[in-house]
């Protein structure tokens, strides 16, 4: 019997394999989970109800990324890994660590990988993983709770200069600035 490869949207943690196989189970098909981003469905896939897998898939926040390009693809199982090293393992993301991770997970060369994120994308896996980072620090930020020290350890940097200059190389002010920005933008609403 053939199986299926699908490659899902926002499938990025051990919860979400959890769910996703449970949504296949209950299109009646067996799935079990491949590389990042990735489903195996081990049933026919004429015998599969397609229609209530992405009803349930959708209702849970997932999408089958079943019209992308093998390059789009990939493009979007490297935002999968990012997302994920994010949320757990922030340190990984420093670029000596990130490269051996990403090519671990991939199983691909970093070069190639980060040619096909450029091509696809229009700009550096470099620059879209400092736009990640920086984009969770100003969540940190406007939360208000952590202080500006601490946002950037949550977040991997190895000193709070790094992130700061980072954090104004892109949003063209300071963290302490945008949490001062954020305090009186609250408390004049």
């Amino acid at each position: 019997m053939a199986s299926t490869l699908l490659y899902i949207r926002h499938m990025v943690c051990v919860k979400c394999i959890l769910v996703v196989r449970e949504q296949a189970r209950g299109a009646r098909a067996g799935a079990a989970p491949g590389g990042a981003g990735e489903v195996e469905l081990r049933d026919d896939a004429t015998t599969i109800d397609w229609t209530r897998l992405r009803q349930c898939l959708e209702a849970e926040g997932f999408e089958i990324l079943d019209q992308l390009s093998p390059q789009q693809r990939l493009v979007a199982q490297i935002k999968e890994i990012i997302t994920h090293l994010l949320a757990t393992e922030p340190a990984t993301l420093r670029s000596g660590h990130f490269s051996r991770q990403l090519s671990e997970r991939l199983q691909r060369r970093f070069a190639y990988l980060s040619d096909v994120f450029s091509a696809t994308e229009g700009l550096s896996l470099e620059q879209y993983v400092i736009r990640q980072r920086v984009e969770a620090a100003r969540r940190l930020l406007r939360e208000g709770t952590l202080p500006v020290g601490r946002v950037a350890r949550e977040l991997g940097y190895s000193n709070l200069g790094h992130l700061s200059r980072q954090f104004q190389r892109e949003t063209g002010t300071s963290p302490t600035e945008y949490r001062l920005q954020c305090a009186s933008g609250a408390q004049t609403a």
